[in-house]
């Protein structure tokens, strides 16, 4: 036993995506959607532990590698683990875990006629190219996980049991089919001028050759292919349908994983692939990046303010709250990185209670329609309030995470001398405030409109153990930032000095 664990330990990065790989075929082959589940469960409980003795393990050693089938970089295809990546698994398995759980009490009500225990294998399969992605040191092999991600969420969504959802997982599948084509191109074009897929070595040859066209071409097609898998605006257009029509806990589960891991992608490249020195001073990156997410933090509330579907509206949201982390990403200073981190952890903390608060106020009534919503907080308290408490994150008020997070990014600005920026910032929580304050006026003031559901339609565990968990995390990180910012400042810092 004690020749075993050393023995784990120096293989945990490749365990994040091996162990649900391997075991995401049994949910299908025992035939079986109750042990489907718990395996499912069990299996979001083991890759948590390998995040957190991972998170040890960058303790004693701030960067772990490891080369897969002994094949040392760059001809073999090695992973990498930092602070900032263990970061993003945390984030990853952290929702994975409680989604899971979330996942038990839906009794498969949610899912289509057509789903089957295959769908618990998509779910791991989705698991598994979400890790890697974020473990891998090749990019190559970044599209490959994207594209095993992005196949399990197209099964995923299309298990929803309106005949919609099918139609709304058509329409991912097109806008990320386009998203990866552009990626692959990127990628491509790197390797034709370098001749490497190692994502060090890619940033050591771009540095030493310096910059010409085809590199410029390779990352205008990164931005754009990467920019529509993080739904960052105007790329969302699949986004709003995708969650509306998913099952609810796939919902939950992408609300906090899929955008989180793409818009690391998106910071791992500008910065250790292509060099912030390139897309920052040479390109006018930083400008195209913040000009986007203003748009995308003013006009995005006012359309979430229209919708008449309750998962829709905060799927609207979403695309606005990925905004200030593009912004923050867009400043390409360490306190713009933090910023990023933070508001990508507290939104996917955030965003996973709302979806859960919402998928047990539909299941419970039947209906999305808002206006379908009178009286709801005397009805489901518990659920209600915890949307509540969400929905005034987003906005960003004192004493929650979206207002540690909207604070730091304010500070990021004026730090770099953009001080203007502050307004929009500012005008974004606003028009926030107005779809919040909607809901809130329907649930607490408005009478009901629907007849009440029978009375043993209470909580089960598994519904508000996750959700007393995520309310738990968002209210200690809303009066107590210092354990989440540090560790996003070490993120940041190891990022932008990784030999510092």
């Amino acid at each position: 036993m004690d020749s075993l664990i050393p023995a784990l330990e120096n293989h945990l990065p490749i365990l994040q995506v091996i162990v649900p790989l391997l075991i995401a075929p049994f949910c299908m082959i025992l035939g079986s959607r109750r042990l489907a589940r718990g395996i499912m469960v069990l299996t979001a409980g083991i890759m948590l532990a390998i995040t957190l003795g991972l998170a040890s393990l960058t303790l004693q050693q701030p960067v772990i590698t490891y080369d897969l089938g002994g094949w040392a970089a760059p001809w073999g295809i090695e992973y990498r683990v930092d602070m900032l990546t263990v970061f993003i698994l945390f984030t990853i398995n952290l929702v994975h875990m409680l989604a899971s759980v979330f996942c038990l009490g839906r009794q498969d009500g949610n899912l289509g006629t057509a789903a089957r225990p295959a769908f618990y294998t998509a779910w791991l399969l989705c698991i598994a190219g979400l890790n890697g992605m974020v473990v891998t040191n090749d990019a190559f092999n970044v599209f490959v996980f994207l594209e095993i991600s992005s196949l399990a969420t197209y099964t995923l969504i299309s298990c929803g049991r309106e005949p919609l959802a099918l139609l709304s997982a058509f329409r991912y599948l097109v806008a990320g089919a386009v998203g990866a084509t552009f990626i692959l191109l990127s990628i491509g074009l790197l390797y034709m001028q370098t001749g490497t897929l190692n994502i060090s070595d890619l940033s050591r040859v771009i540095a030493e050759r310096g910059s010409d066209r085809t590199i410029i071409l390779a990352l205008a097609f990164f931005i754009i292919g990467v920019g529509v898998k993080c739904a960052v605006f105007p790329l969302h257009d699949w986004l709003p349908n995708a969650y509306r029509f998913a099952p609810d806990s796939v919902t939950v589960l992408l609300s906090g994983t899929a955008t989180k891991v793409a818009l690391y992608v998106l910071i791992r490249f500008l910065h250790d692939l292509f060099g912030a020195d390139f897309g920052f001073a040479e390109m006018p990156l930083d400008m195209v990046l913040v000009v986007t997410a203003i748009f995308g933090l003013l006009l995005v509330p006012f359309i979430a303010l229209r919708e008449s579907n309750l998962k829709r509206m905060f799927a609207w949201s979403s695309v606005a709250q990925v905004s200030y982390i593009v912004m923050g990403i867009g400043l390409g200073t360490r306190l713009g990185i933090e910023a990023a981190l933070l508001h990508l952890f507290n939104h996917a903390i955030v965003k996973t209670a709302i979806f859960m608060a919402v998928g047990i106020i539909i299941a419970r009534t039947g209906t999305a329609r808002i206006r379908h919503l009178g009286g709801m907080a005397h009805r489901h308290r518990f659920a209600s309030c915890i949307m509540l408490f969400g929905g005034l994150s987003l906005i960003g008020l004192p004493g929650t995470v979206g207002f540690v997070s909207k604070w730091v990014l304010v500070t990021a600005v004026v730090d770099k001398g953009w001080w203007w920026l502050a307004i929009p910032i500012l005008a974004g929580s606003l028009a926030s405030a107005a779809y919040v304050w909607r809901i809130v006026e329907i649930m607490w003031t408005k009478p009901a409109v629907l007849k009440p559901e029978a009375p043993a339609a209470r909580l089960h565990w598994v519904e508000w153990l996750p959700l007393s968990v995520l309310a738990g995390l968002a209210l200690w990180f809303g009066l107590n930032a210092s354990l989440i910012t540090g560790l996003a400042s070490s993120a940041a810092l190891g990022l932008l000095n990784p030999g510092g």
